[in-house]
């Protein structure tokens, strides 16, 4: 594995959080965030590795407020997660 699939990773997280419908602000709120952290790495840039750095704490944090409610979601983000820590970030 490699960056190329954490990309491949992170655009279908996004694509599935732009699907997500939350009536409690609060993890719209958090779900909006993530997703604007999910774009800025996914632009075309030569260093992204800056913005990976909270994006696995994030994850973990939209994780428990989802699990039970998105949990197609969530399998995206933990799946994301690993990835990262297989990139050791």
């Amino acid at each position: 594995m490699d960056k190329q699939e954490l990309h491949r990773q992170l655009k279908q997280l996004h694509a599935e959080l732009q699907q997500v419908e939350l009536p409690d602000s609060n993890e719209r709120e958090t779900l909006q965030k993530l997703a604007g952290d999910i774009r800025k790495i996914l632009e075309p840039k030569e260093d992204r590795t800056q913005h990976y750095g909270g994006l696995s704490e994030r994850l973990r944090e939209a994780i428990a407020q989802l699990e039970a409610s998105h949990p197609k979601a969530t399998m995206l983000m933990g799946q994301v997660i690993d990835q990262l820590a297989y990139l050791g970030v």
